[in-house]
């Protein structure tokens, strides 16, 4: 029998699986150069970011199709397919995550997570309940396996390889596209055919377009609640807590400025850097620029190279408090070392440096400060 699909909820689809990736790819990055104590917490919530927006990619999908005939869902298997691809997302990200880069390790990983795309599809497939049987094209059902490999070899190099807000959103939209590739590929392959004997089967309470929507709605709040609870906490800055005994108090504030000189006195010029799973300290006279990168930063050096730092840019600023560094637009930090011109565009501008890839721009509020540092 022939069907069609309902373009809104194909797209709604796709939109799931690449919110379910890019979501998967920030946690995946704090795996990797988090504290150990916070990464299984992270493990899981990446897990359940990909592995669930997987099934209700599926699922969503499953919704936008149009049948001639009413077909509902066996919930056991359904929630069984949620489960399975949760759980090899999850071993895939552990193999991935628990060592440094390497080859040999992504494509195992990969190899796991692309099983469990397809696994999820094809239970998935077999929770259909209504008045047809379903075939499988053998050549088909390769492909779709074959996609949901490379695409997941892909994506985790990607997520642990890749630096960047939107080299991130690329390879987010990359995989996104991907898993939907492997959901459509395997229904290009399926065949339904009707039943000589009807079965009663009654309407569902809602329909597949209403349950589409629901559905991603509800996923796109659990992503974003993933992301958001799992985020670190800035560092918090203790300055003592006031009391009403003269004598604690000042207790407190001679405790403080010891502590205050005990740190000046072990003060190094370095900024922390991850790689890894390892700490690497940059000296602040080697750092050429610093690029905001969502709740993180970027560090380049002076060498061309790009580092990870988990510090926000305004934890970086407080750090750098040198007049070598200016903060020149609201996601730049330039060293006014390396900089080698400055090109003036109507009211605002762009600073080139040595070693700098790009030029970085600088917000109108900022030219005059950095004309000043640069006596021009």
């Amino acid at each position: 029998m022939t069907y069609s699909f309902d373009p809104i909820l194909v797209i709604f689809s796709i939109i799931v699986s690449v919110v379910g990736a890019y979501t998967c790819f920030d946690l995946v990055i704090k795996i990797r150069t988090g504290d150990q104590t916070v990464n299984r917490k992270l493990l899981v919530g990446a897990s359940f970011a990909i592995g669930g927006s997987i099934w209700s990619m599926h699922f969503v999908a499953m919704l936008a199709l149009n049948l001639p005939i009413v077909i509902q869902y066996d919930v056991l298997l359904t929630l069984i397919s949620g489960l399975v691809s949760v759980l090899m997302t999850a071993v895939a990200l552990l193999i991935v995550s628990s060592a440094a880069y390497d080859l040999r390790r992504t494509l195992i990983a990969g190899a796991i997570m692309g099983l469990g795309i397809s696994s999820m599809h094809y239970i998935g497939m077999s929770a259909i309940r209504g008045n047809c049987d379903l075939t499988y094209s053998t050549l088909w059902v390769f492909t779709s396996i074959a996609i949901g490999m490379g695409a997941s070899t892909a994506s985790l190099w990607s997520a642990t390889q890749l630096r960047g807000v939107w080299r991130r959103i690329v390879a987010a939209l990359v995989m996104g596209v991907s898993i939907s590739g492997v959901h459509y590929t395997g229904m290009a392959g399926t065949s339904f055919l009707p039943l000589d004997k009807a079965l009663e089967y009654s309407q569902p309470i809602f329909s597949p377009f209403s349950l589409g929507l629901t559905t991603a709605v509800a996923t796109f709040i659990i992503l974003g609640w993933t992301l958001l609870t799992l985020m670190p906490e800035p560092q918090a800055v203790s300055h003592g807590s006031a009391s009403s005994a003269p004598d604690k108090a000042a207790l407190e504030s001679t405790t403080e400025t010891e502590s205050a000189d005990k740190q000046a006195d072990f003060h190094i010029d370095k900024l922390p850097v991850q790689k890894n799973q390892r700490t690497y300290f940059v000296y602040f006279a080697d750092i050429v620029s610093v690029t905001s990168d969502g709740h993180y930063t970027t560090v380049h050096t002076k060498d061309g190279e790009s580092h990870f730092c988990n510090h926000s840019l305004s934890q970086v600023e407080e750090e750098l408090n040198s007049p070598d560094f200016l903060r020149v637009h609201r996601r730049h930090i330039i060293n006014l070392h390396h900089v080698e011109s400055f090109e003036r565009q109507h009211d605002k501008g762009l600073v080139f440096s040595h070693g700098g890839e790009q030029p970085i721009p600088v917000s109108r509020t900022n030219i005059s400060k950095l004309q000043e540092a640069l006596g021009i």
